[in-house]
């Protein structure tokens, strides 16, 4: 028998066989297939660096050519909830591997170890960048952790006043939350309370600032009993970076019997921040609900994303979803397991937090390998060049005199301007803006025609500030 397989034509065969489908060479069988599409001229690549990172390399090729750019590849500086963070090409190459490509919860250890130690790790890198003391295995997403974590507040604070005789058996509660929290994120919340004897309270923001008015968030507690928790948002909707210090000090010092205080629930749609400012656990926040979409997830049209949910450690047998843990088999073996499922499939209805299902498991193991490949030391980068060309951003709006600054507090990568020319409305400045190839933001929910929401993340260069501006100038002067 012969050894070898595969013999490849000759030069001559290969001629006859242009010859017999019509073409000359190579070149024109591709063209036909291609079409219109550019190819990259080789001149381009003489131009190139002799070292570029991924992302920058990604941006080089799509420079070359407008063309080669897909609606997905325009700049984004559309923020409010979901952020156009790049992820690495590894995370897509490892997650694509059969062993990992499942939404689905693993419920027999003895055969799912690699996935159980995936999402234990990640939720140990979360619960580092975070600064708390426990993270749970995913939630659905920043929305939904939110209205999880009211519901778990609440039933800590019910169990603990029924436990004190002196106390009110009055079944309503409340929580107070800032009027600087995402407004999609309260509406989902309202939802999820609607019949159960929970009720809203808001604490307004300083209108110079547009952070938390403390002022009046002391009034606000002052006056109500009953109040559970206290929800505020770092950095806020507006992108502002919120004093969680004193925020802190006010909530927890309501009540001497530290049992009823409020809980301090921090939420959270930009986790990078914590690579620049202080984390929630550094503010002795009793619970954090967020999105870590970002964490080498797409935007995906908005969803599915990632819900983060992290509280402290004696308040993990309220916590809904499923946490693992590390263990050891009767080999004396490292072991990873569930070590808490507290959902109404797993135990008794009455006694369940939560019934969240198990199809985010996907999204947090993409969140632990882009973690790992990132580490600690890229995270602080990225939040930081997040930070910094958020800066030179709003600078150079600001130059331009078309723009005015909405609030002066300090800011991480997300800021509110107010369009100068009264007759472009935010809506309009979008619409004109995607003409020019730019995704500029989105208008402010709930707030007037003229103020538009920019975010600014690492995938945009100084090349897209620039065009940003140069944009601006061309439809609003």
């Amino acid at each position: 028998m012969n050894n070898f397989r595969y013999i490849p034509a000759s030069d001559e065969e290969v001629k006859k066989l242009y010859k017999f489908i019509g073409i000359k060479d190579k070149k024109e069988l591709f063209n036909k297939i291609i079409g219109d599409i550019p190819l990259i001229n080789e001149k381009d690549l003489d131009f190139m660096p002799d070292q570029m990172d991924e992302l920058s390399l990604y941006k080089y090729f799509s420079n070359i050519n407008d063309s080669l750019r897909d609606s997905g590849n325009i700049p984004v500086f559309a923020g409010g909830g979901i952020y156009d963070h790049y992820v690495p090409s590894a995370v897509d190459a490892i997650m694509s591997r059969a062993e990992f490509y499942t939404p689905y919860t693993p419920y027999q250890p003895e055969v799912s170890q690699g996935t159980l130690m995936a999402l234990f790790e990640f939720q140990s890198m979360t619960a580092s960048i975070l600064g708390m003391d426990v993270v749970n295995a995913s939630m659905y997403d920043g929305a939904e952790s939110l209205a999880e974590a009211v519901l778990m507040s609440s039933r800590i604070y019910r169990q603990n006043r029924q436990n004190d005789s002196s106390q009110s058996n009055n079944k309503k509660i409340r929580i107070i939350v800032s009027k600087a929290v995402n407004p999609y994120y309260i509406e989902v919340v309202k939802t999820f309370i609607e019949d159960l004897d929970i009720f809203i309270e808001f604490a307004d923001i300083d209108s110079i600032k547009g952070n938390t008015d403390t002022n009046d968030l002391t009034e606000k507690l002052a006056q109500n009993n009953n109040i559970c928790a206290f929800i505020v948002q770092q950095p806020n909707y507006f992108g502002i970076i919120e004093d969680l210090e004193t925020i802190e000090k006010i909530v927890h010092s309501k009540n001497c019997d530290t049992s009823l205080n409020p809980h301090l629930i921090v939420c959270s749609a930009e986790p990078f921040s914590f690579g620049t400012i202080a984390p929630p656990g550094f503010y002795n926040a009793d619970i954090f609900a967020g999105e870590g979409n970002g964490f080498g997830n797409y935007m995906n049209f908005g969803g599915p994303l990632l819900g983060l949910f992290a509280a402290k450690k004696e308040f993990i047998r309220q916590m809904p979803g499923r946490i693992t843990g590390k263990s050891k088999d009767n080999k004396n073996q490292d072991a990873y397991l569930f070590i808490l499922a507290t959902r109404e499939q797993h135990i008794r209805r009455q006694a369940a937090t939560s019934n969240i299902c198990t199809n985010n498991s996907l999204n947090a193991l993409r969140a632990a390998v882009y973690l790992s490949l990132c580490s600690k030391q890229g995270f602080k980068e990225i939040s930081l060049l997040n930070l910094k060309l958020a800066h030179i951003l709003r600078e150079k709006l600001l130059n331009t005199g078309l723009f005015s600054l909405k609030f002066t507090a300090d800011f991480y990568n997300e800021f509110v301007l107010e369009i100068n020319n009264k007759s472009v409305n935010s809506s309009k400045f979008i619409d004109e803006m995607i003409k020019e190839g730019i995704l500029a933001g989105i208008p402010v929910k709930n707030g007037s025609s003229d103020e538009i929401l920019i975010a600014v993340t690492e995938k945009v260069g100084i090349e897209d500030i620039d065009k940003y501006v140069e944009s601006s100038v061309k439809i609003l002067a």
